[in-house]
């Protein structure tokens, strides 16, 4: 029964390698490369339409060029020009100069198109004579469109509007553009030039528009024209004009979906954007042989990898299943190798590489049993030298117990800061402070001093603002008044005074610590403030009897608050040394 059960995994596991190698690997190869290929059908078909479109649109801009020039005809026409200022006195001059110099432009304009259905004029000065359709008053009734149009053009602007023609589903167009006078200083009327809808009737059949094709024409998001089209999917393409309504897709000239290919042209001229949706079900309605071919290619592909499958996975399982049983067995207190017969193919340097990661795992498993006897000896060693500290401390206050004994106050201040700066020091395990404790620490390493160096030795320690519990790196203010101390007043005979004042600028925490002692020679000032800017090696400032204190003191400020923060030294020979901390308070 166990080994049916096995039989049974091992035969699931094969489906599963085949499914997974060569099954799904075929499957989805052929799936990319019918949709590569559908991909190119209709990338190709979308740029042979797009350039269609584009030249028919070419054509149409031709025509509206021409029935804009019209309006050059009248504008640069002194007679035209005299007639509108009203500068005749009679009416039969009026008529006069209008039917000899002003009626052949008329003639000429509704002759010289055939899309143009008429031409007229709207007059601004009441005082001209208005003449039957061709010339009208702007003030009429009538007038109304006109008037506004003319109104909202600047000069040399023009404007085309769009209206219906007739009971035909193709909307005409009108053509509006003011005339000036010679100087362009004064608004003498309007030109109305009226089309029918030949002209965009001639540009939809030059793009060839069929039963399985939709067009639809928006000025300002409003629908001038409108055409669904017999064959197409009126949800989808419901669902694409909403896209467009809502300017989804308003940069792209040419995209697929839902079954819908889409291209699109802007016509600035006439403030239009033109959509024509073509179904693609004609478009590949022709291309089922070549998807009978590559399916018959891929059902052959998928035969002849069954076959080197199969036969691959007898030969190797038996050597497989041989490896996984000894692998089961395999745990802390068995880690003998595999034995093989020695085929150098790849399961044979599998089973190498697998008797070589047992070896060490044993060898391993040897190595952290030394390492535990290790640790724990190491423990018992820090346990020891955790007492140390314990009874120094406990020492120095038997010592300062007697010295209070005694009355000896001096004594017994001294053996409390040093007890105090020692536990400092040797007590925490951690990198960071508060700067309060940093405070309270230097004060003591100062008392400590005091004792030695009696009447040399004055300070003061000045908080100007609230620093609350801000973190700081230990150890950042004893080596400065270290160096205050032993090359500062100790060089110099007198009183020797130290200041130490903590203030804030601004988001950041300044710490000054002054002293009025020898100073500092200005090449080896250069030197430090060279070594603190990472200029020179820090090594340069290495002296017998001068440290790394300062440069360690900058760089762990820097990486604690970031490397805006940091020390910077002035000092003068003879007159002192200060040391500025920037301590940035947003990082703390």
């Amino acid at each position: 029964m166990i080994r049916y059960l096995k039989s049974v995994r091992i035969v699931h596991k094969m489906i599963f390698g085949y499914v997974l190698l060569v099954l799904l690997p075929v499957v989805l190869s052929g799936m990319y490369l019918y949709n590569q290929f559908h991909e190119k059908v209709v990338n190709d078909f979308s740029q042979a339409k797009q350039q269609l479109i584009i030249q028919a649109s070419n054509s149409l801009k031709v025509s509206l060029t021409q029935v804009e020039s019209i309006h050059s005809l009248f504008q640069h026409n002194s007679q035209t020009l005299e007639y509108l200022k009203g500068l005749y006195q009679t009416p039969g001059d009026y008529v006069y100069y209008f039917l000899k110099d002003i009626r052949p432009i008329f003639t000429f304009a509704n002759g010289s198109n055939p899309s143009i259905e008429s031409v007229r004029l709207y007059k601004i000065k009441p005082a001209v004579m208005p003449v039957g359709k061709e010339i009208s008053d702007i003030e009429d009734e009538e007038s109304r469109a006109a008037r506004e149009i003319s109104r909202s053009l600047r000069i040399n602007q023009k404007r085309w509007s769009f209206e219906a023609s007739g009971d035909a589903a193709v909307p005409g167009l009108v053509f509006y553009q003011n005339l000036y006078d010679e100087t362009f200083s004064k608004h003498l009327g309007v030109v109305e030039i009226r089309v029918n809808d030949r002209i965009i009737g001639d540009f939809l059949d030059a793009v060839n528009i069929t039963d399985n094709m939709g067009v639809i024409a928006l000025k300002d998001d409003e629908s001038v024209y409108e055409n669904l089209g017999e064959h197409l999917d009126r949800k989808a393409y419901l669902a694409i004009l909403g896209k467009i309504r809502e300017g989804t897709d308003a940069d792209r000239t040419a995209w697929s979906e839902q079954g819908i290919l889409v291209n699109a042209l802007a016509i600035p001229d006439l403030q239009l954007k033109v959509y024509f949706m073509t179904s693609t079900e004609e478009l590949f309605s022709d291309l089922s042989k070549q998807t009978r071919n590559l399916a018959w290619i891929m059902g052959g592909l998928l035969l002849l990898l069954s076959s080197v499958y199969y036969a691959i996975a007898s030969v190797l399982t038996k050597r497989i299943l041989n490896l996984t049983k000894h692998m089961r067995r395999v745990n802390e207190n068995n880690l003998t190798p595999f034995e093989d017969k020695g085929n150098k193919d790849e399961i044979g340097f599998l089973i190498l590489s697998y008797n070589s990661l047992i070896q060490r795992i044993d060898e391993l498993l040897n190595t952290v049993h030394k390492a535990e006897l290790m640790k724990k000896e190491a423990d018992y060693l820090v346990l020891q030298a955790q007492v140390k500290p314990h009874f120094l401390y406990n020492t120095l206050e038997s010592i300062r117990m007697l010295a209070e004994i005694h009355d000896d106050d001096e004594v017994v201040d001294a053996i409390y800061s040093l007890g105090k700066l020692l536990r400092y020091s040797l007590s925490s395990q951690e990198n960071e402070s508060t700067l309060k404790k940093e405070l309270a620490n230097v004060t003591h390493y100062l008392d400590v001093h005091k004792p030695r160096m009696m009447e040399l030795l004055h300070y003061d320690i000045q908080v100007c603002t609230d620093i609350g519990d801000m973190r700081c790196p230990r150890f950042i203010l004893q080596p400065l008044l270290e160096n205050c101390i032993n090359h500062g007043i100790a060089k110099r005979r007198g009183r020797g005074e130290i200041r130490v004042l903590v203030d804030r600028e601004d988001e950041w925490i300044r710490i000054e610590i002054s002293d009025n002692g020898a100073g500092i020679p200005e090449e080896r000032l250069k030197i430090i403030r060279d070594v603190l800017d990472n200029k020179i090696d820090r090594s340069v400032l290495q002296t017998e009897d001068s440290g790394l204190g300062l440069h360690n003191v900058s760089e762990r400020i820097k990486a604690f608050y970031g490397d805006d923060s940091g020390l910077q030294i002035d000092s003068a020979v003879g007159l002192g040394t200060t040391y500025i901390l920037r301590l940035g308070v947003k990082r703390c």
